[in-house]
């Protein structure tokens, strides 16, 4: 016995999740000298409050890497 299918193409929109229940965006910052890293959170100024604070104790640590997390939908488009 075979199956049928049927199968269209359709066009999709990719946007940034906003629906209140959605998970905040993230932000962390990494030191790429020695690898130690901010926690994870909402605020960008609490992870930057930790960069300055990291190269304050480490003069030579001047390089920093963001990863942001970021929550998206896709929906149909008409």
């Amino acid at each position: 016995m075979s199956a049928r299918s049927t199968m269209r193409f359709v066009d999709w929109t990719m946007r940034p999740e906003t629906a209140p229940e959605a998970p905040t965006m993230m932000h962390e910052l990494q030191c790429t000298t020695c690898l130690a890293a901010s926690s994870a959170t909402e605020d960008f100024e609490t992870a930057r409050d930790w960069a300055f604070g990291h190269v304050g104790r480490n003069p030579s640590h001047q390089g920093y890497r963001e990863t942001v997390t970021r929550f998206w939908r896709m929906t149909l488009t008409d």
